[in-house]
């Protein structure tokens, strides 16, 4: 799974992808995984790269507080709770074949998102040990 975020700094990857990308937004992830269905039926080899509008904490409730309740026109996929409930979103994200990798947006400007980057490259670091166990 590639990681990207999106900041003020512009977009970056915390992975090593070399595959060419192509960054999609979806409101809802079955609509996601029809769109990577289709552009991976072209005839150019790109890796889909969703984005997630994320809200991060030690709680739900206090994640959910940073999404504006006016929001809801935001056309992506958003995500508020904890670093492990978002590894495992991504994870599922992977599993299913929705995207090839995601872009991490800050759902507010008090989210540090290189932060939430690292903790969840460890996350799925992890993860895939386990797997490998």
């Amino acid at each position: 799974m590639r990681l990207f975020l999106s900041d003020d700094a512009g977009v970056r990857e915390l992975t090593d992808g070399h595959q060419p990308i192509i960054r999609v937004a979806a409101p809802d992830l079955q609509r996601a995984r029809r769109v990577r269905a289709r552009i991976r039926s072209g005839p150019e080899d790109l890796a889909v790269i969703l984005d997630v509008t994320v809200a991060v904490a030690g709680d739900f409730r206090s994640a959910r507080s940073a999404f504006d309740a006016g929001d809801s026109a935001d056309d992506t996929i958003r995500y508020a709770g904890t670093v492990d409930g978002l590894v495992g979103l991504l994870g599922d994200i992977e599993s299913a074949g929705v995207a090839d990798g995601v872009t991490l947006i800050a759902a507010s400007d008090r989210q540090d998102l290189g932060r939430i980057g690292r903790d969840v490259l460890r996350g799925l670091a992890s993860r895939d040990q386990a797997r490998a166990s």
